[in-house]
């Protein structure tokens, strides 16, 4: 089996110079003990680990775990949200390009997204779809969607997210996002274009 990567999104309206839609990925080391399972101590009552549940002591506590474990994160940020159906056309933008970068550049041949609506999701599947019909990505590339309940190691790129979310906002008070900084590829796309 392939390198797998663990997919889940936000958009950040508020505190930002303009609105950003934030997909990022966690994909974890083989040989490594999983992070998931090592965050899964901060999960709450309704069995999910969310950053915007967070107390700012809990969020320190987070970003300390994540900065312990060898894994790689990749953040595609689309910004800024077109007006309109924008929100849509920037993940399915911010989806291409994080698909590319992890087929190419990280050796990932499986993407693990959190379930969203069935439509949502077929558009999901469009967009890797005629990736692999232009060649952009090749034929063996797979995306599938799963709740986050089912699969705790979507948990960990909602906190990474999360983070940079927070920092890009200013309200990273406690200062988490410098510790996992190092450990996070953000790439930048214009979905208007």
């Amino acid at each position: 089996m392939g390198r797998v990567a663990y997919g889940d999104e936000s958009v950040r309206r508020a505190g930002v110079p303009a609105p950003v839609y934030l997909l990022g990925v966690y994909i974890a080391d083989e040989d490594q003990s999983d992070l998931a399972d090592a965050l899964s101590v901060y999960v709450r009552q309704d069995g999910k680990l969310h950053w915007r549940d967070h107390t700012s002591r809990t969020k320190r506590a987070v970003c300390k775990t994540i900065s312990e474990y060898s894994a790689n994160y990749l953040v595609v940020a689309a910004s800024p949200i077109p007006e309109g159906r924008g929100e849509e056309r920037a993940r399915q933008q911010a989806l291409h390009c994080l698909s590319v970068m992890l087929e190419g550049d990280f050796g990932v041949d499986s993407l693990v997204l959190e379930r969203r609506q069935r439509t949502q999701d077929e558009k999901d599947k469009r967009t890797i779809s005629l990736a692999q019909r232009n060649k952009v990505l090749t034929p063996g590339f797979r995306l599938t969607h799963r709740f986050g309940h089912e699969d705790k190691r979507l948990w960990v790129p909602d906190q990474v997210i999360g983070a940079l979310g927070d920092h890009r906002a200013g309200s990273d008070a406690g200062d988490n996002w410098s510790m996992i900084a190092d450990r996070v590829r953000v790439e930048e796309i214009d979905p208007r274009r």
